[in-house]
């Protein structure tokens, strides 16, 4: 009866991972609220964390419809469920890959504040996605088709996962030094780039430790599994049926935290929630030096929408 609660609750984490990440995507990716390499990364992440969730929730559907909860063999045999496995695997790898990516390519925009407009950043921009692609090719090929590596794949992974919280941890601090720096240093627009750049780094850090926590402890249970066998009998199936649990909820609440995170996404998600759910309209107020309320004008009412939304 537990195994039912459980692949109940692996089917509302793919339904509400994949609607949050659609979420994600219309008020972050499709805003054009980041500059337009952030915006491609962030998207081919999100979208590849989409694709791992709707083809698990497939890969569970085939083998409960032959009466399987778990990914057994005579569940794997199927053709259709070799299909999505091979779907779900490639953007695993891509996704982690694209992650790695995503925090370089911000440290080198942050340390370099003209490199985003280079043909050297265009090419080395084209070339990561070369290898992201050809990374989860590689890791389909190796480890779904032929069925071998699995240890060293498994050690890829978990480097790569570690090796990625340093590097958005030094751009969340470059980010930060820089933005601190006097206006004399940087000019407004630069300083304004150095708060989105800080932003993103900070939101991404906190997500980036969660992902980190999730992924690592689903690595320490394939360690145990590996060590003591487990891997190589029937029970296994059991072990990544959480392994799996783990992941999925990983993946819905990846896009919440770098949301509720970033100050100006924060903001954004107030307004939309009041907007919704307040019957009344609070009327906004603009106060003086002194405390009390201003007279707004048109004009000046104009000016700082046009000013917030400079800002956000």
């Amino acid at each position: 009866m537990i195994w039912y609660f459980l692949l109940c609750l692996h089917f509302i984490f793919e339904i509400v991972g994949v609607l949050s990440h659609l979420i994600f995507l219309k008020l972050v990716v499709f805003q054009k609220i980041m500059d337009f390499y952030c915006s491609i990364s962030l998207g081919l992440i999100s979208l590849s964390m989409i694709l791992m969730l709707v083809t698990y929730f497939l890969e569970s559907a085939v083998c409960l419809s032959i009466g399987s909860v778990f990914e057994d063999d005579q569940c794997a045999e199927i053709p259709i469920k070799k299909i999505i496995l091979c779907i779900h695997r490639f953007a695993e790898a891509f996704s982690l890959a694209a992650q790695l990516f995503f925090t370089i390519e911000r440290v080198l925009s942050i340390q370099f504040s003209k490199i985003q407009r280079t043909l050297f950043f265009k090419l080395f921009f084209l070339a990561g996605f070369v290898f992201e692609n050809g990374f989860a090719i590689s890791y389909v090929y190796t480890n779904v088709i032929l069925g071998g590596y699995g240890l060293f794949w498994l050690v890829t992974f978990q480097l790569a996962v570690i090796a990625n919280f340093p590097f958005i941890y030094y751009a969340k601090r470059i980010s930060s030094s820089k933005y601190k720096a006097n206006v004399t240093t940087y000019s407004l627009k630069r300083k304004h780039n150095l708060y989105n750049f800080y932003e993103i780094a900070r939101s991404f850090l906190y997500s980036t430790a969660i992902y980190m926590f999730a992924q690592l402890t689903c690595f320490c249970i394939l360690w145990g599994a590996a060590v003591t066998g487990v891997m190589y009998s029937v029970e296994f199936h059991r072990w990544f049926f959480v392994i799996s649990l783990i992941w999925n909820a990983n993946l819905a609440i990846f896009p919440w935290i770098v949301m509720l995170i970033h100050r100006s996404q924060r903001e954004r998600l107030n307004r939309l929630w009041s907007q919704i759910f307040t019957k009344s309209k609070v009327s906004s107020k603009i106060l003086g030096m002194n405390g009390k309320e201003l007279v707004t004008t048109p004009t000046q009412f104009d000016y700082f929408n046009q000013l917030q939304r400079a800002w956000e």
